[in-house]
């Protein structure tokens, strides 16, 4: 493992400021306890205290949840009527929370009550809860979108005192779940104006984002909020290390070692099956070398699990019985797992705030953080391994979400109507075409000027569909869930699904009672799925022009396949065979969405081709100018010096490597001008595949860099590049949102695309590669297996494009 980057970010000392509450016991409390506020958090309570929505986004460990919770005590031993409610992303952030309120509130000696409701709350909680409502409510927003808001009439006396909502972790809400929770505060808005004729007070926590007020005000549909930034906290000496991309035995090499020292590590992943395929590699290993007394201290951790396995890993790392956890971007957020002395990415995680709050889990007891970021061979790690600088340079992501998605905007308008009617003079503009549809769907309908609901839906936040119980076919016991937008390219027929070190195969999916049917069978594979898909534009909302290029933003609808899948070897992780599924039973996934497309002129075809055969000419004359003793140069130099029609003629020369000349001649090159030499030749001999290489690449150049300027994920987003398009009779290229009716990344595209062009080129140029690499122009989910890439043609197409 090569670390060709190191950098030490030093420590920061403290800043304090004093605070004076009206509360005597806060202020009794501080004193007694020779607690000292820090800078941001005597000027947050001020705001707070002023009446002020603010958004604080200090670092990880800056004591944000004191600023909140002291604001709120201070309010309730005014009047100990308020209530507030308190929304976290995950369960485990708000049983934390719960039992460091209790604590405050106990040592500032204020009657107060403090309850946590959530998925798994017992009917009988929920009852004790409804009727003895308590000042601090922790929740989710998956409670607060089935539990809470449509049950409202049971939480009058909660409602009719609240004063503050406090979202902590607030840059988790971007995307479909944003989306989402952007509704939802909108609702509770309304409900809070109905039962005390104003909106409750914001207290949002956020790592660095981008513009974090104007975030903060669309999540929550309010606005004038004030951003406090500048942290009084400490932080600790970081060391951070950026290695080169490392085979996956390396890895587990560096985890063995962090077990045997007993280093209290986060391994994060992106991929759900690369979690379970390292962790299962490692167990492997460990039982190879005899280090049995190892196995149990490292487990893997990622949504799908049930709670009570996650709550079990969260205590073991707690407390020590466990030492390295792989984690997705569930213990992102703070967790409390005990001290954590390294964090290591395998691969960048899709954006520069995620990065940092991942980075921020170690060191968080004031101990040195040591950090690694190992690069994967995608584009944007390769960005990053190339321009490190760029890390702690660059600005922040924004978060990027569409409150007024229709299909996600229907769900909680059903909802709303359903909680309490709404005047048609309260429609918004953003609002009537999803209220003319449902009245059209007759699931909403007029009664004296008011909009009510006939029916009450549940659904999903965490993805634009519902999720999967997964159930083992020969016990029938659940062994856990799968959000829908996963089970059609993980729950696919015969697909391997890896769960806590066990395999298991896909028998069946009920689509009608959201399950996915396995059977535990012991594998040495994993499987990935064969994609395709295909655009169909339904309206263009926008369109301009870019030089010889036009642009355009609109409605599509989107058809995409699982043609098959691959077998790959869990031990090596080398591909074993691909399986296609017959023509029947490919499976089809049709969705509305949004995208932005480009054209190309129809002489661009003729120039991309023209340059790229020129430079391969030049390539190839260079190489034979160095061999002026070669027997066929000059046979060789007169094809290629030749008309076009030669240049398919010079490829089959250069390809024919067992003729005895181009033996002999071969013999005289390098390992470096043998490969450069068979590259050039077969373009030379494919040269109709030249255009559609060029738009593939530049597609897959594109999606590899998109997340610099959204904050999206990478299957977030879809792409499609054609030499012709039926609808648009021309070349093009598609980039669109991979969620039903949109998230906002394909708009980002369309007002920036000039900008991703430029990075795409930039990245593609500096790649050292030949023709095209993971860093550049080889996609992880491409539906064509990577073929028909030309990265040459691709700089070619880019740099007429950005002439």
């Amino acid at each position: 493992m090569k670390i060709v980057y190191k950098k030490l970010i030093p420590g920061t000392k403290p800043e304090y400021k004093e605070f004076e509450f009206k509360s005597k016991k806060i202020n009794n409390f501080i004193k007694e306890n020779s607690i000292k506020l820090y800078s941001h958090q005597a000027d947050a309570i001020e705001q707070i205290l002023k009446g002020n929505d603010i958004i604080v986004t200090t670092p990880t460990a800056s004591g944000k949840s004191l600023i909140y919770t002291l604001s709120i005590l201070e309010k309730i031993d005014q009047n100990p009527d308020t209530t507030a409610v308190l929304i976290f992303p995950l369960v485990a952030l708000a049983r934390d929370q719960k039992e460091k309120i209790e604590n405050l509130i106990k040592m500032t000696k204020i009657k107060a009550t403090v309850e946590t409701y959530y998925g798994d709350t017992s009917n009988t909680e929920r009852v004790r809860i409804r009727s003895n409502p308590p000042n601090f409510l922790i929740t989710t927003p998956d409670m607060l979108n089935q539990g809470i808001l449509p049950n409202h009439w049971s939480w009058d006396k909660f409602f009719t005192n609240l004063e503050f909502v406090v979202i902590d972790e607030i840059h988790a809400y971007r995307g479909v779940l944003g989306s989402h929770v952007a509704n939802i505060f909108r609702r509770l808005n309304r409900l809070a104006n109905f039962y005390t004729g104003k909106e409750p007070l914001y207290i949002c926590n956020s790592a660095t984002i981008r513009n974090p007020s104007l975030f903060a005000e669309k999540l929550t549909g309010k606005k004038n909020f004030i951003e406090i930034s500048k942290s009084g906290a400490p932080s600790p000496k970081k060391l951070i290390y950026i290695t080169e991309p490392a085979p996956n035995h390396q890895l587990i090499e560096l985890i063995i070692g962090f077990l045997k020292t007993g280093t209290s590590t986060i391994v994060f992943m992106d991929s759900r099956k690369d979690i379970e395929v390292i962790y299962l590699n490692i167990k492997k290993e460990l039982e190879k070398r005899n280090l049995f007394h190892l196995m149990n201290k490292v487990k893997p951790y990622r949504s799908g699990y049930r709670q009570e396995e996650r709550r079990e890993i969260e205590k073991g790392l707690a407390n020590g019985d466990i030492t390295v956890v792989l984690s997705t971007s569930s213990l992102e957020m703070g967790i409390d797992i005990g001290e954590i002395q390294c964090v290591v990415l395998k691969g960048f995680p899709g954006t520069l705030a995620a990065m940092w709050q991942r980075f921020g889990r170690a060191g968080r007891r004031g101990q040195t953080a040591y950090n690694y970021l190992i690069t994967k061979q995608d584009a944007l790690d390769q960005y990053y391994l190339k321009n490190p600088e760029d890390i702690f340079n660059r600005n922040v992501e924004e978060p990027i979400i569409n409150p007024e998605n229709k299909y996600i905007l229907k769900k909680h308008l059903i909802l709303s109507a359903k909680e309490l009617p709404i005047h048609i003079r309260d429609i918004k503009p953003s609002e009537k075409e999803a209220v003319k549809e449902l009245l059209e769907e007759k699931i909403l309908y007029i009664d004296k000027d008011k909009i009510k609901s006939r029916k009450k839906i549940s659904f999903s936040i965490r993805s634009a569909g519902d999720s999967y119980n997964i159930v083992d076919i020969k016990t029938n016991r659940s062994i856990g869930n799968l959000e829908q937008e996963y089970v059609f390219y993980e729950a696919f027929p015969n697909a391997v699904y890896i769960h806590s070190g066990e395999t298991y195969k896909v028998i069946n999916v009920d689509n009608d009672d959201k399950v996915v049917y396995v059977e535990k069978v012991d594998l040495n594979y994993f499987t990935h799925p064969v994609l395709a898909s295909e655009t169909e534009i339904q309206s263009i909302e926008k369109s301009r022009k870019f030089k010889d290029i036009e642009i355009f933003y609109g409605s599509v609808n989107v058809r995409s396949m699982v043609i098959g899948y691959s077998k790959i070897e869990i031990e090596s992780n080398k591909r074993i065979n691909d399986v296609m599924f017959d023509y029947k039973k490919i499976l089809e996934r049709n969705f509305a969405t949004k995208a932005v497309w480009f054209t190309i002129p129809d002489y661009y075809k003729g120039l991309i081709e023209k340059n790229t055969l020129e430079n391969s000419q030049k390539t190839v004359l260079s190489l034979l100018g160095r061999k002026l003793e070669n027997p066929v140069y000059e046979m060789v130099l007169n094809i290629v010096s030749n008309s076009k029609t030669l240049y398919r003629k010079l490829g089959e020369i250069l390809k024919e490597n067992d003729s005895n000349f181009i033996k002999n001649y071969l013999k005289n090159l390098s390992k470096t001008e043998t490969e450069i030499l068979t590259t050039e030749a077969e373009r030379l001999l494919n040269e109709k595949n030249i255009f559609i290489g060029a738009l593939h690449g530049a597609e897959h150049g594109m999606i590899g860099i998109y997340s610099i300027f959204a904050m999206n994920d990478r299957w977030d987003i879809g792409g499609l590049s054609t030499n012709y398009h039926p609808q648009t009779e021309k070349a093009s290229i598609f980039i669109y949102d991979g969620y039903e009716g949109g998230i906002g990344y394909a708009e980002v595209g369309f007002e920036r695309l000039e900008d991703i062009l430029k990075a795409t080129y930039k990245n593609i140029k500096n790649c050292k590669c030949l023709n095209g690499c993971p860093s550049c122009i080889l996609s992880p989910k491409c539906g064509n297996a990577n073929e028909h890439l030309d990265k040459l043609a691709t700089e070619k197409f880019l740099e007429l494009v950005l002439a």
